[in-house]
């Protein structure tokens, strides 16, 4: 599952791919039209990954500044 979100004000464009896999949470985040940052966590369980999956997206529609794409969820 993976939610994509991003920003863009008069200077800069950015995005933040937040992606769940069984208990794996990956992030990349950066400016548009570069290939971004990675980060990688394993969690114990996938339930635990689960929750921080939720927990980050949930931030981040939270945030007015980011704003989301490509519809609630999409898979690759």
């Amino acid at each position: 599952m993976m939610q994509y979100f991003e920003y863009q004000d008069e200077n800069v464009s950015c995005f933040l791919e937040i992606t769940l896999e069984d208990r794996i949470v990956r992030t990349r985040s950066g400016q548009k039209g570069t290939p971004g940052i990675a980060t990688e966590k394993v969690f114990p369980d996938a339930g635990m990954a689960a929750k921080e999956f939720d927990r980050l997206t949930k931030e981040k529609k939270e945030d007015d500044a980011f704003y989301f794409r490509l519809g609630d969820e999409y898979r690759l």
